[in-house]
């Protein structure tokens, strides 16, 4: 319906973006690690071998490991080791005063890891062979854990099965990140491998004639739209101006309360995973990996949020040749074609109430675990409950700008939808008692998907839900999907969003009447992959 480009704009994304496996693949800068210990598996050096050649038909950018590195400048490890020892020295006088502690106190190993000059280039991914020494992790070469990925092939999990269960993969999959100090985890045995990474998925492929398929579909763009946190400098910040219970925001505040409470009787949040109680071989580790996480204390799956209902855009008829993306008087706006004619609309502004990252999903507390977030004009804001701050130990979610694109969808369905029929269903509800907004790491099953929620989103590559392409593939596969109803003449509810070997974005009426759905149909939806398959036959 729109181009990339204006997608891009009207979610304030200001950084190239490919949004195909071939566009990931040809972008992908590689190394192999030299390393290769004499206990490593002949299967999982065959993988490793399989793969390269894989990646240079792909025509992946494989950087041999020499020219992979850089040496960083002595002003810049000059710089890093006084950073550790003002950080160290004021731990130790609050330690002293007894003063609330949030720093970490580096000793011989982080020191180790800032003096060692010698690293990998910002943008380029490693690949390991098998398990190394803890002298010799990857992870100590590494100079941006924002910009470089490490990947750890390994012997497929022995206590792995096709029988087991989603908690047995989690599990599983959280140890091996901290042992091998990794992005991602393949388990590869002489018939089939697994692919592990921080989405909590598990898909399993076997070694045959569609390895290269599966490479570049699930492998690739884990690689190039990897786990990125949103930061707090990324958003405008507003100190009050809402409260969970003044009389407009209250109603939807106690929607999601209830509905958070009805959802924990579904049993589709896992429980979330603290980062001290991880098993790192030592806190340097553990440090390392709260950098990874923007110094999150931990990582939990899912979420639940409202979006508040708002005005709608009005469409306004213009020329054939007029840009899909411009701008009148500082408003942005789009253009788009309906039944051969091409219309204009301001971009519509979007409001979500949301749990804070880290609260527990399913037992809301309205005063201390809501928060209000935004987008306007492309920018991002946080809007805290009056008398509420937001303090360093605060972090947004990793959802936060694909909640924000599918709010953005919706508000530019109801204003088309108001277009075209004034009496829509869709737009009453929208304009007075918003939509919810959900996320969990399942499937619903095809056959029972209800009447009037369009699914989209099974082709798409397997990106992390923090990275750009996931809030892209989030509006375009709405507004397709909203397309499709209008060609089928069917009415349109809403829509579910598929993250393939990730989760599910669904778009209900409210959190309460998706939760009493999920119960009433318990097959609707489980945990992992199981439904998954069913969406491609």
């Amino acid at each position: 319906m729109l181009s990339k480009e204006t997608y891009l704009k009207i979610l304030g994304i200001d950084e190239d973006v490919q949004l195909t496996p071939l566009e990931m693949a040809d972008k992908m800068n590689i190394t192999f690690f030299p390393i290769i210990e004499k206990e490593t598996s002949r299967e999982v050096r065959d993988f490793g071998i399989l793969l390269k050649k894989t990646f240079d038909e792909l025509k992946v950018n494989i950087v041999p490991y020499d020219q992979a590195l850089e040496r960083l400048p002595l002003r810049k490890i000059i710089r890093n080791v006084c950073k550790l020892i003002i950080n160290d020295c004021i731990y130790i006088v609050k330690k002293i005063f007894g003063l609330t502690e949030t720093n970490y106190f580096h000793g011989f190993q982080s020191f180790r890891y800032v003096l060692n000059r010698t690293k990998i280039k910002k943008g380029i991914s490693v690949i390991c062979i098998g398990e190394q020494k803890l002298e010799n992790l990857p992870m100590q070469y590494i100079y941006s854990f924002k910009d470089s990925s490490i990947v750890t092939i390994l012997d497929f999990p022995k206590h792995i099965q096709d029988t087991s269960s989603f908690d047995d993969h989690y599990e599983t999959a959280m140890n091996l990140f901290v042992h091998h100090m990794t992005n991602i985890v393949i388990g590869t045995n002489a018939h089939k491998w697994i692919l592990y990474n921080f989405n909590a998925s598990h898909p399993v492929y076997p070694i045959d004639g569609n390895f290269t398929e599966h490479i570049l579909q699930s492998l690739v763009p884990k690689i190039v739209a990897p786990i990125r946190p949103y930061k707090l400098n990324e958003f405008i910040i507003k100190k009050g101006g809402f409260s969970a219970r003044d009389d407009f925001h209250k109603p939807f505040v106690e929607q999601i309360v209830r509905g958070a409470e009805k959802f924990g009787l579904t049993k589709l949040y896992p429980k979330g995973k603290k980062i001290d109680d991880l098993p790192f071989r030592n806190k340097f580790f553990k440090w390392v990996g709260k950098v990874h996480l923007d110094h999150r204390n931990g990582m939990s799956f899912g979420f639940l949020a409202h979006q508040l209902p708002s005005k709608i855009s009005v469409l306004e008829k213009v020329r054939s040749d007029v840009q899909d993306f411009f701008v009148v008087d500082g408003i942005p706006c789009i253009s788009l074609t309906l039944n051969g004619e091409k219309y204009s609309m301001k971009v519509p502004d979007v409001w979500v109430l949301t749990q804070k990252s880290g609260s527990d999903k399913t037992h809301v507390n309205p005063d201390n675990d809501l928060i209000k977030i935004g987008l306007v004009n492309g920018e991002m804001i946080i809007q805290t409950q009056d008398g509420k701050d937001i303090d360093t130990t605060y972090k947004p979610s990793f959802d936060t700008k694909v909640i924000l694109a599918h709010a953005l969808g919706n508000a530019i369905i109801a204003s088309i939808q108001y277009f075209l029929d004034t009496n829509s269903n869709f737009t009453k509800r929208f304009e007075t008692q918003g939509i919810s907004l959900s996320h969990w790491h399942g499937y619903i099953r095809p056959d029972l998907v209800p009447k009037g929620f369009f699914v989209h989103g099974v082709s798409n590559p397997h990106v992390a839900c923090s990275s750009p392409q996931s809030a892209v593939y989030a509006i375009s596969g709405k507004l397709e999907a909203y397309i499709q109803s209008l060609a089928l003449h069917e009415e349109y509810f809403g829509d579910i969003h598929i993250e393939p070997q990730h989760g599910t974005n669904v778009n209900f009426f409210s959190l309460e009447e998706l939760s009493d759905y999920l119960i009433n149909n318990p097959e609707a939806s489980v945990l992992g992959n199981k439904y998954y398959s069913l969406y491609n036959k």
